[in-house]
């Protein structure tokens, strides 16, 4: 993700650069880094998910014993992998319909733009799976109250 964000900010500075000092911009960039951005924002999405850094509601769960507490988060795992299952086929399947649809400027298919959807679903998929599956093997839950984050 970090190589992406370096790359964005050097073909945006290139081309104030050549739009200051060249009168013209090169018109690519503005295909390329709507393209970046947004695999950028949905890799974000899932590298936040894997570690647990979106908003919660821990309040209910800080009220709640251990025991009920893990059971509530397996429920909620459960729910979001059913609802990251469903995200992910239509994902896909939209990747599959807009694969003959072409950028204006580049003549790539828009699917490569579509997929980062599909692809940050199959991650947060995944890790869902596991931090269920972990929630399972612990003997003891343990809530931080400093980031409200559970683990």
């Amino acid at each position: 993700m970090m190589g992406l964000l370096v790359f964005l900010v050097g073909i945006i500075f290139t081309n104030i650069v050549s739009r200051r000092f060249f009168g013209g911009s090169l018109v690519w960039i503005d295909e390329v880094s709507r393209l970046v951005f947004v695999w950028i924002s949905f890799i974000a999405i899932a590298i936040g998910f894997r570690k647990s850094s979106h908003p919660s509601f821990s309040v209910l769960l800080e009220k709640l014993d251990e025991e009920k507490a893990k059971k509530l988060l397996i429920v909620i795992n459960i729910l979001v992998s059913i609802f990251l299952f469903y995200l992910l086929q239509g994902g896909i399947d939209y990747v599959l319909r807009s694969q003959v649809q072409r950028t204006s400027i580049l003549g790539i298919s828009v699917a490569w733009k579509y997929a980062a959807v599909p692809v940050a679903t199959a991650i947060m998929f995944v890790e869902c799976i596991i931090k269920t599956i972990s929630l399972f093997k612990k003997d003891e839950l343990k809530i931080e109250h400093e980031t409200n984050e559970v683990i």
